[in-house]
């Protein structure tokens, strides 16, 4: 072994060691207080993966709906994976005609909108509409149902059951650290 490749591991530990140890140390225990960007700054112009953060935020608070399910749905929809994924593509299409972060189906979004007119663009590439609707559903599907697995159940396949994706949101734990 030559010192070369010696000096090469033993640098690499101590970065693994510093990350590990020193960075967890002065992490906050509540991610939330963590972003630093003022809420009125959040705009469509902002990064993708903070208007989501911020419309998730503000929406689930709005419609009592716990934050770790909205994040839930959206990770099992969209893979969003929090205010830092900055690879976060929020126009994404299903196979079923889903559209949006949230995967809102236009016709369902339609019937909790009645009043306003939209088109299935706007609800694909807004994202603060398209968390809008997805929260406006989920709280009225809670309200009928009165159980989160089955209203997740019949937001993934427009009937109410438990299904393995209604466990998934049910089960989602925020894993992203800052």
């Amino acid at each position: 072994m030559n010192y070369r490749n010696l000096f090469g591991a033993f640098a690499i530990f101590i970065v693994f060691v510093y990350t590990v140890f020193y960075t967890r140390k002065y992490q906050a225990k509540e991610p939330y207080n963590l972003v630093c960007v003022p809420i009125d700054k959040i705009n469509q112009s902002a990064p993708p993966c903070l208007q989501m953060y911020d419309a998730i935020i503000k929406y689930s608070e709005q419609y009592k709906i716990p934050k770790r399910f909205a994040f839930g749905i959206a990770w099992c929809e969209t893979r969003y994976g929090g205010p830092f994924d900055w690879n976060y593509d929020h126009k994404q299409i299903s196979s079923a005609g889903a559209i949006g972060p949230m995967q809102i189906m236009p016709s369902t979004a339609r019937g909790h909108w009645k009043d306003s007119s939209f088109t299935n663009k706007e609800l694909r590439e807004n994202i603060d509409f398209n968390v809008h609707t997805s929260m406006k559903v989920l709280r009225k599907l809670y309200d009928k149902f009165g159980d989160w697995k089955t209203v997740f159940g019949c937001y993934n396949t427009g009937k109410p059951m438990i299904n393995d994706y209604a466990i998934r949101v049910y089960n989602h734990k925020i894993n992203w650290e800052f």
